[in-house]
């Protein structure tokens, strides 16, 4: 009998053994992409067979990059949110929210990949996942009294219904600094599909804007005045599954049917049309156009009887948080004025007029990135992304 027990115990642990073995095995065979960097930005193809190990080969060719970027988050932590200890700081942040679970339940795929960009990087997990849900993480900090704010950016745009120019879908990334030095792009291959994404993003980030080979794109910005959660999905996994959509009514269905943990704008197009869809807690609404030729979004609420939360009209105080009311303002009256026959250089000059442009801004927030992603009616879309604040740096070219 002793025997007997010795002989299983062996045959265990021996399986266990080969069963490392042949995980490790799997996982070093996965091909490491070569990264390149184009003017600034760094640039890698993704295309292994499972979302693990695409996150392996995000995670092991950045992995200096992404664990530069975590110490600098880390610091801008220490810097601006009172955190003596940024590590305690992260873990209550995972215990007392339920983002993490959300994703693992709604979105397995992308937690995987998200596992496998950790695991490549040899960084912890947590730590990750927060650094990249930072607009969830500015909620959780300003709530709990640790980041005294009164700030917020990001402005999109969307331009479409002509009859022979293309249209356009773009943002201004306006976030804090220690996502400096770190934008990147990701050539996503879909297997098994003939599903392409230009992912512009930063390093270890599963995603912040973008386009896929179908045409449609999309570009972000929170909306302080609505609700939010303590639960919901993180923007940035949402994001990558509106790229995973044929058209922007596809976009919309995902949308509508999933819950946010910060409330935010969707800018989405594709060859037809651009839709500004706002979202908070469990809903998202199509907005009636801005123009018969454009859209435009920033920082407050354009539904009527939107269920805010407080006022952000000029006379409140509102229209200061981020200059939200000028910068809605002011592209707007460009637009009116030249949505007809306005081209990428046009694009580019509104993208850099401030207080659209946020520069120098502040470690809370300024212009990172700027995105402009050109969509034709036929043919590949092309993305144009800034490795910093569009007045530094000329747009650099992705193409499919």
């Amino acid at each position: 009998m002793n025997n007997l027990k010795t002989f299983a115990f062996a045959f265990v642990a021996l399986f266990g053994i080969s069963m490392t073995a042949f995980a490790t095995k799997k996982t070093s065979d996965v091909p490491i992409p070569k990264v390149e960097i184009r003017g600034g930005v760094y640039y890698l193809e993704l295309d292994a067979a499972t979302p693990y190990h695409r996150g392996i080969q995000h995670g092991t060719a950045l992995k200096l990059v992404i664990n530069k970027t975590l110490s600098n988050f880390e610091n801008w932590l220490r810097n601006n949110a009172n955190a003596k200890d940024p590590d305690q700081m992260i873990s209550n942040f995972v215990e007392s929210t339920g983002h993490i679970a959300a994703v693992k339940k709604e979105l397995p795929d992308l937690y995987l990949e998200m596992k496998g960009i950790a695991d490549g990087a040899e960084v912890d997990f947590n730590k990750l996942f927060v650094y990249q849900s930072f607009d969830e993480l500015f909620l959780y900090l300003m709530k709990s009294g640790q980041l005294a704010i009164k700030d917020g950016h990001c402005t999109t745009t969307g331009i479409f219904n002509r009859t022979s120019l293309p249209n356009y879908v773009t943002h201004n990334n306006d976030i804090p600094t220690y996502h400096e030095g770190a934008v990147t792009v990701l050539k996503i291959k879909y297997p098994n599909s003939d599903l392409e994404i230009l992912q512009q993003t930063f390093a270890g980030q599963i995603g912040q804007n973008g386009v896929n080979n179908y045409g449609v794109s999309v570009g972000v910005n929170t909306i302080a005045d609505l609700p939010t959660t303590s639960y919901g999905i993180p923007v940035s996994f949402k994001v990558r599954k509106v790229l995973e959509s044929k058209n922007t009514e596809q976009a919309y269905q995902y949308l509508k049917n999933t819950t946010a943990g910060t409330a935010m704008n969707f800018m989405i197009g594709d060859r037809e049309k651009v839709i500004a869809v706002e979202t908070w807690e469990g809903n998202a609404k199509i907005l009636d156009q801005t123009g018969e030729q454009f859209n435009v979004h920033t920082n407050h609420s354009l539904q009527e009887n939107a269920p805010v939360t407080f006022k952000m009209d000029p006379s409140s105080g509102g229209g200061s948080y981020g200059y939200t009311q000028q910068r809605f303002a002011l592209a707007k009256q460009h637009l009116q004025q030249s949505s007809a026959t306005i081209g990428l250089e046009g694009v580019k000059a509104l993208k850099t007029t401030k207080p659209i442009l946020v520069y120098p801004g502040s470690p809370t927030g300024r212009t990172i990135m700027c995105m402009i992603v050109e969509i034709p009616k036929t043919g590949n879309p092309i993305l144009y992304t800034t490795p910093d604040a569009p007045n530094l740096h000329e747009h650099v070219k992705f193409e499919f």
